[in-house]
């Protein structure tokens, strides 16, 4: 059963205490002019010595060190809005039993999957699964972000596993994140929903076949951070306490891809999942906040985080700042660059989006009053183009998506 789910605007402070805004009615999308960012203070500090994962994820080169904070205000605080490249490949089929990228062909076995992944089974006694599916494809922008595109074009409309509850059946049997479901008690499975129908369905205990990919480089828009979104202040709190721990969610199962969702814990975050799915009344507490419109800021040009030293913590701490278009700016922060890389890239994939749809809206609408003039009514065409910008990267109400 495909997921149809909305998003909604922040209200003021940045989060929206209701947090079933993000299951009704879609926001209309606005296309303001982003105001200059405020500066914000900084000191230079030597950096802490740690390995450097940024720079193999495309965040540019390393650094000589990061800049530290204090509370007095600097006017050459830069803002820097992070805009990797990403690179992409054509797959082509070129023959039987080989798919082509870049004129360089993958062989594939006698199931038309790449020779090089894994198989193996999961017996499941549970009456629910605790997963969702969904293709490949619809996963490009998301989770399958750097799997290579000749993996993903092999994989066809095969079942992708997009989410795992915690503690579930799936999780408990070995099932994770980007494994596909090739067939269930020896039938097998054609896409996400039969793949889910067939599941609920088959009598227990019941015998998944599964297979997965290589070059399993997944991308996690989630995670467990320090949060601080209370403020005014664009910098890190003075003291280690004054942060909140919360499950971030950019995007996700549950919302629309220009929505940041933060939880008390990942479980929490499980049962709004089941319960959005079902189409029930979600009963935990969740924050919202909207990125559209929102600019990361930095304190250098190379697009790495920001760093806090707090005398009670052995390690210093990265951390970002969002500043979205309404409300306080959200502070995210972890104990080590690899724990902040999921969620920092998240954001940043989608303001760069975000910025290039609002620019092509502007262009279309400038080009547009320029020909025919400033009608009312004019530049529906290049106005309905905006609107619809972002759905491409969102899971929920894609044809092709199932779950159990």
């Amino acid at each position: 059963s495909a997921l149809a789910v909305s998003g909604q605007s922040a209200s003021a402070g940045g989060a929206v205490d209701d947090p079933f805004g993000i299951f009704g009615t879609p926001a209309p999308v606005a296309a303001p002019q982003p105001a200059p960012a405020p500066a914000f203070a900084q000191q230079q500090a030597p950096a802490p010595q740690e390995e450097d994962p940024w720079a193999a994820a495309g965040f540019g080169q390393a650094a000589p060190s990061y800049q530290h904070v204090n509370s007095r205000p600097d006017p050459q605080m830069q803002q820097v809005t992070s805009t990797p490249s990403i690179q992409t490949d054509t797959a082509t089929e070129s023959k039987q039993g080989e798919i082509e990228d870049d004129g360089i062909p993958i062989a594939l076995d006698s199931n038309g999957l790449p020779d090089e992944g894994e198989y193996y089974e999961a017996r499941i006694n549970a009456r629910s699964l605790g997963a969702m599916f969904y293709t490949a494809q619809n996963l490009e922008e998301t989770l399958y972000h750097k799997v290579p595109k000749k993996v993903i074009a092999a994989l066809d409309s095969r079942p992708v596993v997009a989410y795992v509850a915690e503690q579930s059946a799936a999780h408990n049997s070995g099932i994770e994140l980007g494994h596909i479901i090739l067939s269930v008690n020896g039938q097998n499975t054609a896409d996400p929903e039969t793949c889910a129908q067939m599941i609920r369905n088959a009598p227990r205990p019941m015998n998944l076949r599964c297979y997965v990919p290589p070059a399993m480089n997944l991308t996690l828009d989630e995670g467990t951070h320090l949060v601080k979104y209370d403020t005014k202040d664009l910098e890190a709190p003075g003291s280690s306490v004054e942060w909140k721990r919360k499950y971030v969610v950019v995007g996700g199962i549950v919302t629309k891809p220009w929505m940041m969702n933060m939880f008390y814990r990942k479980r929490d975050y499980d049962i709004a999942v089941k319960e959005a799915h079902a189409g029930h009344k979600i009963s935990v507490k969740v924050k919202q906040f909207d990125l559209r419109g929102a600019r990361i800021i930095l304190k250098g040009r190379d697009g790495k985080p920001n760093w806090v030293d707090y005398p009670s913590e052995r390690k210093p701490w990265y951390y970002i700042t969002i500043l979205p278009r309404k409300g306080y700016p959200i502070k995210i922060s972890s104990e080590s660059l690899d724990e902040l890389e999921p969620v920092y890239s998240a954001v940043r994939r989608f303001v760069r989006k975000d910025m290039e749809a609002r620019q092509e809206y502007q262009m279309g609408r400038s080009s547009y009053n320029k020909n025919y003039g400033s009608r009312k009514g004019s530049g529906s065409d290049v106005r309905s183009s905006y609107n619809n910008y972002g759905g491409s990267n969102n899971y929920g109400g894609r044809k092709g998506s199932g779950s159990d």
